[in-house]
């Protein structure tokens, strides 16, 4: 009788550990065409109603802010306390760029604020200035003064409150806009 060595079949369980992972991800990825889901399965969600053209307006003007300050800014920060722990450590270097990042946010709130607001998006607009992200840029900004790496800590978890309140936000005022998994 022969006896298959240790690293053939350690080989041929992690070959067939693989094969499953990729079997499941493609199951989950890939569109189902085997007939409709069953009722209990499918998840409906409110349907949201069509913004009136005063809304309409309001979200168009508050887009390019949004998209290209906050968005943007909000990557840059990210990056910015990563470049810190990973490469530098250099404080002055992140002060300067999240401070930079900090009026950036606080400019973008000043003109979202003088935006004429429909009543109707009051509620979303102050959700929205609240989201800015001018909290988690000062909070990061605060390594420069002591180096505690436990400010770049709650700045990061400030960021991702800030993130998911946008992205709520973002479900009223652009419905069709791309957000990443």
């Amino acid at each position: 009788m022969v006896v298959p060595h240790f690293r053939t079949v350690a080989l041929s369980a992690i070959i067939a550990a693989l094969l499953a992972i990729v079997g499941l991800a493609l199951q989950r990825e890939l569109p189902r065409h085997a007939g409709p889901a069953p009722v209990t399965a499918v998840k409906t969600e409110p349907q949201q109603n069509a913004l009136s053209p005063d809304e309409e307006a309001y979200a168009a003007a508050l887009w390019p802010i949004h998209s290209e300050v906050v968005e943007v800014a909000a990557v840059d920060m990210s990056f910015a306390g990563i470049a810190y722990v990973t490469e530098h450590h250099d404080r002055r270097r992140l002060e300067e760029k999240v401070t930079a990042l900090h009026d950036r946010f606080r400019t973008a709130a000043d003109q979202a604020r003088s935006m004429p607001v429909p009543a109707s998006m009051g509620k979303v607009h102050d959700q929205y200035l609240e989201a800015l992200y001018e909290t988690a840029s000062a909070e990061m900004v605060k390594v420069a003064t002591d180096g505690k790496v436990e400010h770049l800590i709650e700045a990061q978890t400030m960021s991702q409150r800030a993130a998911e309140d946008l992205l709520k936000v973002g479900d009223v005022l652009w419905p069709g806009e791309y957000k990443p998994n």
